[in-house]
């Protein structure tokens, strides 16, 4: 599995999805699509020159977004899913009963631009349709001179394009939103995933170890006197080093298992069902793998490892915090090696002083 790959598989996408799946928001943003078209219709049968107007579709209208406001939030995803056809009909009915070639067929786009934006493709091709159906009915009822196949093809091209416009939209604002998703929790230099992905897919993992009554185990995996790389290859080939270390850790990694840069030359590997002893198998293979990497004209790279092992943890800290004493423990020990923590009373933190001497190690 490549590094990319990874941070892919375990970054968590936001989208508009939270947005189009709200009920409040939906009913709240119907109930203002009911409430302008009521206050339009109202006032335009006042307004100089204006023809004569049927009331009945704004009475509707005003107890549609009434309902909405006090009840709107409560009611279910398909209760709330009719609205869009509703309002095509109330406006269909207005301009089936208001002579001349009038303007209102307009209002058809905000029935269009809600049910497309909450409901999607399928929601798009059932509102256009039915707009279609809708508007032809409506010239059907109208004088000869008012119904002409213009006003019907004009309509269906408007409605057409906004539905087109609106999915586009999502769609390029949810592959946006995925990319930066994906940014946030992706380690640029390594393609991994950063602390903060680690985390978000640790919770998971130790979540369902809780569940399960599962071994977990963590190591810790810090490439040994990196800083003699950079000082004497160049933090360009350090740089390189890291990122193939990287690759390295990740074709020896399972789906299941969670792989970050901690930053530095830290990395850092959930292994969920994992023993202490398979972590430590693991880690081996690791660093035989990176020992004899030939590294396309890299420097060879040495690492230490420290493991600690637990059975349904209850959080991501212990563990952290006792596979960094097992790896200081090997750096102490001669670096190259990987030390299994045994002790359960080992879980805390090591001392400020041991932490400091760790990085001074590397």
């Amino acid at each position: 599995m490549s590094a990319r790959s990874q941070a892919d598989i375990y970054g968590v996408s936001p989208s508009l999805d939270k947005l189009r799946l709200n009920n409040t928001l939906m009913a709240y943003t119907a109930a203002a699509m009911y409430g302008g078209a009521a206050f339009d219709g109202s006032i335009e049968g006042f307004l100089p020159g204006d023809p004569s107007f049927a009331i009945v579709p704004v009475f509707v209208a005003i107890a549609m977004a009434a309902l909405l406001v006090l009840a709107g939030p409560r009611l279910p995803r398909w209760a709330l899913a009719p609205l869009g056809p509703i309002g095509v009909v109330l406006i269909a009915y207005a301009l089936s009963a208001t002579p001349g070639a009038g303007d209102g067929a307009v209002l058809y786009m905000w029935p269009v631009l809600w049910t497309t934006f909450f409901f999607g493709r399928r929601g798009a091709l059932s509102i256009v349709a039915f707009v279609g159906v809708a508007h032809t009915i409506t010239l059907l009822l109208l004088p000869a001179a008012s119904s002409y196949p213009g006003r019907w093809v004009d309509v269906m091209v408007s409605v057409s394009v906004v539905s087109v416009v609106v999915l586009t939209l999502v769609h390029h604002n949810d592959l946006l939103l995925t990319r930066l998703a994906d940014e946030a929790r992706t380690d640029a230099l390594t393609g991994l995933l950063n602390r903060r992905g680690f985390d978000e897919r640790a919770s998971l993992e130790l979540a369902r170890a809780r569940r399960e009554s599962r071994s977990v185990a963590v190591a810790a995996i810090d490439v040994d006197h990196f800083k003699r790389i950079n000082d004497a290859w160049g933090h360009e080939i350090g740089d390189r080093v890291l990122a193939r270390t990287g690759e390295l850790l990740a074709a020896h990694t399972r789906d299941i298992d969670v792989l970050a840069r901690f930053g530095g030359e830290e990395f850092i590997v959930l292994l969920p069902g994992c023993t202490g002893g398979e972590a430590e198998a693991f880690t081996e293979r690791v660093r035989l793998a990176l020992a004899e990497d030939d590294g396309s004209g890299l420097p060879t790279v040495r690492v230490s490892a420290g493991v600690l092992a637990a059975v349904a943890p209850s959080n991501i800290e212990a563990l952290l915090q006792g596979a960094d004493s097992a790896l200081y423990n090997a750096k102490r020990a001669g670096r190259d090696r990987t030390v299994v923590l045994e002790r359960p009373t080992a879980l805390a933190s090591p001392p400020v002083t041991e932490q400091a001497a760790l990085s001074r190690l590397g």
